[in-house]
Order: C-alpha cells, then sequence, then structure tokens
C-alpha cells in the first residue's frame, strides 16, 4: 500500500504557514498605507485636492498652493502646469481618484471585486 503525498501533520503545517504569509502580506500592506499618508498634515503647503487617471502614465491633478490651485498634468518624462486658477475651483478636502489598499481589502472582503 502507497501512503499518501501529504500527511495530515504536514498539512497542517502548511495551512498554519500559508495563514502566516497571508497575515503578514496583509500587515506590511496596513503599515504602508499608514507610513504613506502619515507624512501629510494639516500643515502642509501643498495638497493634492483632486486627481484624474488620463491613462497608464498621465494624470491631471489640482493642486492647492497657498490661495491658489494648480491644474498640472503629469507624464511619465514631464510635469506641466496646464492653469492656475486665482479662486478656489475645488474645496480643500483631498480627493482621489484611486482608493488606496485598505479601500481595495474592505472590497476584497466584502466579495465585490470586479
Amino acid at each position: 500500500m502507497t501512503s499518501p503525498v501529504i500527511s495530515g501533520p504536514d498539512l497542517a503545517s502548511l495551512a498554519v504557514s500559508l495563514v502566516v504569509v497571508v497575515a503578514a502580506v496583509v500587515l506590511i500592506g496596513w503599515l504602508y498605507s499608514r507610513m504613506r499618508f502619515s507624512s501629510g498634515g494639516a500643515g502642509d503647503l501643498i495638497n493634492v485636492v483632486a486627481s484624474r487617471a488620463l491613462g497608464p502614465k498621465e494624470r491631471l491633478l489640482l493642486v492647492q498652493v497657498d490661495d491658489q490651485q494648480l491644474l498640472v498634468g503629469i507624464t511619465a518624462t514631464q510635469i506641466r502646469t496646464l492653469h492656475s486658477f486665482d479662486k478656489q475651483v475645488v474645496a480643500d478636502e483631498i480627493v482621489s481618484d484611486s482608493p488606496g489598499f485598505a479601500d481595495r481589502l474592505k472590497t476584497a472582503i466584502r466579495g465585490t471585486v470586479k
């Protein structure tokens, strides 16, 4: 009689290892998202008000600098100011079209990933 390819203790060890690796990936992602946003604060002079992806490497940003808002175009090779607004076009709250890691994880846990 032949023995099974993976025995009971080996299967349990494999499952525990898999859980540890998945937990480590989630923890690292959570720490990354916390550290990435922790450098910004209310005292910053430059804030991204809105962001829109135009392609894989092209973006439009609406940036608040003091009392002025700037429309900035970003490509893989350059950054260019497209327009300067004297008064605010959009409120000061930070808006982005790309969800952060935490939002993506919540969506994946809920099972609504498309």
